[in-house]
């Protein structure tokens, strides 16, 4: 195998690992917060241990999850090889969208909740943790399920 096959072999590796981190990073905060909510809201006594336990291992496989991005990144900008063949104009461009998504997914919900607020009595502990959920797990859903397809 060429230098550039195993150059980009191992490009491929590091960008299929960061897709993966970033999913699991997303969908473990949006269930970190769940527990946070249903566990600081009206949940009863028999089901709050459960709910803190997933809050707790939701916390621990994001945690885990952010530290692999992070290594990532890192490794990427040692690595001035394989951070140009990862991080190109296509990815940049997927970046900017992911966090348009973010921001859409929040304000739309927002303005909804407030609008519904007049109507119905909201608990807002509960609703600004799934909006803020569903927000900050957004950008890295979509930058993971559309990299690299």
């Amino acid at each position: 195998m060429s230098d550039n096959e195993t150059l980009l072999h191992q490009a491929e590796r590091l960008a299929n690992f960061r897709r993966a981190a970033l999913i699991v990073n997303a969908l473990c905060y949006a269930g970190w917060m769940l527990g946070m909510g249903m566990t600081s809201g009206q949940t009863d006594q028999a089901h709050r241990g459960l709910w803190l336990l997933e809050e707790a291992a939701a916390f621990s496989v994001w945690l885990i999850s952010l530290l692999a991005i992070l290594w990532t990144i890192r490794h990427a900008r040692r690595r001035r090889d394989l951070g140009a063949l990862i991080d190109d104009e296509r990815t940049q461009g997927l970046t900017i969208r992911a966090f348009q998504t973010g921001y859409w997914l929040l304000l739309l919900p927002l303005a909804a909740l407030y609008t519904l607020s007049w109507f119905v009595a909201i608990d807002l502990r509960q609703a600004l943790l799934a909006l803020m959920a569903l927000g900050v797990a957004a950008p890295s859903l979509t930058y993971g399920l559309f990299y690299r397809n």
